[in-house]
């Protein structure tokens, strides 16, 4: 269910609250009946149209839920890469690539804290790696070892060629803070 439908579910569930409360209190005796008798007197007099509008409206959203309660709900697919042998189908999810590709990147000497990204196009597939680093390795090194072990590790373990190995620097980690949280870890 979409969060159109449960907007509109919310609406009509409250509207259905609020005639349920009018109709016990009618029918209880809580409420006089002169009370209700120009509104039931207008609504079978067909001079308001209001009455009519609404009767429409809560007509379609019935009739919306009760079909829609018959559609199929197939399994959700998790995206992922797709791969087709003798034996049949292999489908790895972006999640397990993002998984290998993390304890790959964590191995590489300066690797403070990382946000991995895999996208799966036609032309191929691409890992990006938005890192934080210690601050001592030099980057053009720190780098090129983290796109070659990334992609060595991730094409070795899930059979997945990957095109493209993207490294984004994002910070470099201050000393005092990363030997702080070491001692917590």
């Amino acid at each position: 269910m979409n969060l159109f439908d449960r907007f509109i579910l919310t609406i009509y569930s409250f509207a259905l609250i609020i005639l349920s409360c009018i109709a016990i209190t009618a029918f209880s005796g809580w409420i006089a009946p002169e009370v209700f008798t120009p509104y039931v007197d207008q609504m079978l007099a067909g001079t308001n149209i209001t009455y009519l509008i609404v009767a429409i409206i809560f007509l379609v959203v019935s009739l919306r839920f009760f079909f829609s309660s018959f559609r199929s709900n197939k399994p959700k697919v998790e995206r992922g890469i797709r791969q087709r042998n003798d034996l049949g189908e292999v489908n790895i999810t972006i999640q397990t690539i993002q998984t290998i590709a993390e304890r790959a990147a964590r191995r590489v000497k300066g690797v403070r804290d990382m946000k991995t990204t895999v996208k799966a196009l036609e032309s191929g597939n691409i890992i990006t790696l938005r890192v934080s680093v210690d601050g001592e390795t030099p980057l053009p090194d720190l780098t090129q070892q983290l796109q070659a072990g990334v992609k060595e590790q991730v094409e070795g373990i899930a059979g997945v060629v990957i095109s493209e190995v993207a490294v984004v620097v994002t910070e470099v980690a201050q000393q005092e803070n990363y030997a702080a949280r070491k001692r917590v870890e």
